[in-house]
C-alpha cells in the first residue's frame, strides 16, 4: 500500500487547522492588543505635548510683552485673535512653515462658538499642541500658542512595536505548528499501529482481530467496529464456501447419473439410446435445470435483487395445488402425506408472493424425498393461535444420512432466506430420527 505524502495526511491537516485558527485568534488578540498600546502611546505623548504648551502659555502675560524661552525642541507660535481676526504675534525661527496657513484656515472664532482650549492636529512627522486663554469674553480676544513637537519618535516605537507583534504572531504560530504535528503524531500513534494491523489481516473464514485499547475514545471504537465488519466478512467467507459445498454437492449427483449412463451406453453393443435411457438423461437434465435456478435465485437473494410479487390467496390452497404437483415425485418413494387443518378458513389467507412461496414449499418435500423416511407419513398441518398463522412439517429422517449433519442443504437454505425476505420466520429442529420445520406468518 503506498505511503501517504505528508502534506496529505491527517497529522498534517490537523496541524494546518490549529497553525490557522491559532494565527487567526493571536492576530486579532493582538492587533487590539496593538490599538491599545499605539492608543497609549498617543495619548501619553500628546498629554506632554499638553502640559508643555500650557507650562509655556502660562509663561506669556496678557500684553505678549514677555515671550518665555523654549527648549530646543519646543519650537512655538503666538497668535492673538477675536471674533473678527487671528494674528500671529510671533514665531520661532524653526517653526514648520506649513502650519500658518492651516491655523488661519481652523481658527475662526465666532461669539456663537465654543472653542476648545485643546487642540491636537497632526501634519506629517510634526503634532501640533494648540493651547487657548481667554482674554475678553465680550469680544472674544484670546491667546493661542502652538507648540510643534517631533512625534518621529513615537511613531517609530508604534511601527517597531507592530512589526515586533507580528513576528511574534508567526513565530509563535510555527511553534504552535510544530507542537501541533508531534502532538498529532503521538495522537495517531495508535491509528498507525490499527492501519499496519489491518494490512496484514487476510482474508478467511478465521481471520485476525484488530487489537482494541482501553482507552475508550473514537479510536477504540473504530477497532471495535473494524472487528465487527472483519466478523461480517468471515460469516460472508463461510457462507460463500458453503454455498460452494453445496453447488457441488448438488452438481455431482445428477452428473455422475448422467456421466454413468453414457459410460455404459458406449461400452455397450446395442448403438441406439433405449426409450428408458432418454427418460433417465431427460430427468437428470431437469434436475441440473432446478438446481441452476436455484443458484439464480441464490444469487438474487444475496445480491438483495429478488424482487417479490405479493397478492393475497389462502394458504391451503396453495398446500393442496404444490402436493397435487408433488404427488408424481412423492410417489416413486411410497411417501403418505398426512394434512391437518387447525384455523378458521378467514384466518387462512396470507399475502406474500404466491409462485417464490410455491418454490419454497417444492424445495422442502424436495428435501423429504432425499433425505426423509417414507416409513412414517408426512405430517403438513396449518394452525392458527392468537392470530398468528403456522405451518409445520414434519417427517422422519432415513438412516445413514447425515447431510442434515453439516447444515441446511441448498433448498433448506433457499428457502430459509426466502421465508425471511418475506418478513416471516422460518425455524427448522432435527433430532436423530426426524426434524420439523415451521413457517410462521405474522400478519
Amino acid at each position: 500500500m503506498p505511503q501517504i505524502q505528508f502534506f496529505k495526511s491527517i497529522r498534517f491537516k490537523i496541524a494546518a487547522a490549529f497553525f490557522v485558527v491559532f494565527l487567526g485568534i493571536s492576530l486579532a488578540f493582538n492587533y487590539s492588543l496593538f490599538q491599545s498600546i499605539r492608543t497609549s502611546l498617543i495619548n501619553a505623548f500628546q498629554n506632554g505635548g499638553k502640559i508643555e504648551a500650557l507650562s509655556i502659555l502660562n509663561g506669556v502675560d496678557d500684553e505678549l510683552t514677555q515671550i518665555p524661552v523654549t527648549q530646543e525642541d519646543q519650537p512655538i507660535q503666538l497668535w492673538f485673535g477675536n471674533m473678527f481676526e487671528s494674528q500671529m504675534v510671533y514665531e520661532r525661527p524653526d517653526f514648520p512653515e506649513i502650519f500658518s496657513s492651516v491655523f488661519i484656515e481652523i481658527e475662526q472664532p465666532t461669539s456663537d462658538e465654543r472653542v476648545s482650549l485643546m487642540e491636537f492636529i497632526k501634519i506629517d512627522s510634526f503634532t501640533y499642541c494648540i493651547a487657548r486663554r481667554p482674554l475678553d469674553e465680550s469680544t472674544g480676544a484670546q491667546i493661542s500658542l502652538v507648540l510643534a513637537k517631533n512625534n518621529q519618535v513615537v511613531y517609530d516605537e508604534i511601527s517597531a512595536l507592530k512589526s515586533r507583534l507580528i513576528f511574534a504572531n508567526l513565530g509563535a504560530a510555527l511553534i504552535a505548528f510544530i507542537a501541533a504535528v508531534l502532538i498529532a503524531h503521538f495522537t495517531l500513534a495508535p491509528l498507525q499501529k490499527l492501519i499496519a494491523k489491518a494490512q496484514s489481516v487476510k482474508a478467511s473464514p478465521q481471520m485476525d482481530r484488530l487489537p482494541v485499547s482501553s482507552a475508550n475514545d473514537e479510536i477504540t471504537q473504530l477497532s471495535a467496529t473494524m472487528n465487527e465488519m472483519i466478523s461480517r466478512i468471515e460469516t460472508s467467507i463461510r457462507s460463500q464456501n458453503q454455498f460452494f459445498a453445496m453447488a457441488a454437492h448438488e452438481l455431482r449427483t445428477p452428473l455422475a447419473n448422467m456421466q454413468s449412463e453414457l459410460e455404459y451406453r458406449m461400452g455397450s453393443s446395442e448403438k441406439e439410446l433405449s426409450q428408458d435411457t432418454l427418460t433417465s438423461l431427460r430427468e437428470e437434465v431437469i434436475r441440473l435445470k432446478n438446481i441452476v435456478q436455484d443458484f439464480l435465485l441464490m444469487s438474487q437473494l444475496k445480491s438483495e435483487t429478488l424482487v417479490l410479487r405479493k397478492s393475497d390467496f389462502r394458504l391451503d390452497d396453495l398446500i393442496y395445488d404444490m402436493l397435487e404437483r408433488m404427488r408424481p415425485t412423492l410417489s416413486t418413494k411410497n411417501f403418505d402425506i398426512k394434512l391437518s387443518i387447525n384455523a378458521n378458513p378467514e384466518e387462512l389467507t396470507i399475502n406474500a408472493d404466491r409462485e417464490k412461496l410455491e418454490g419454497v414449499l417444492v424445495n422442502l418435500f424436495d428435501n423429504i424425498r432425499k433425505y426423509g423416511a417414507s416409513r412414517l407419513p408426512v405430517s403438513v398441518e396449518i394452525s392458527e393461535k392468537n392470530e398468528v398463522l403456522s405451518l409445520h412439517i414434519q417427517n422422519g429422517i432415513a438412516e445413514n444420512i447425515d447431510s442434515l449433519q453439516k447444515g441446511m442443504g441448498l433448498g433448506l437454505q433457499i428457502a430459509k432466506q426466502v421465508i425471511e425476505k418475506h418478513n416471516y420466520q422460518f425455524l427448522l429442529s432435527k433430532s436423530k430420527t426426524n426434524f420439523t420445520i415451521e413457517i410462521v406468518f405474522t400478519r
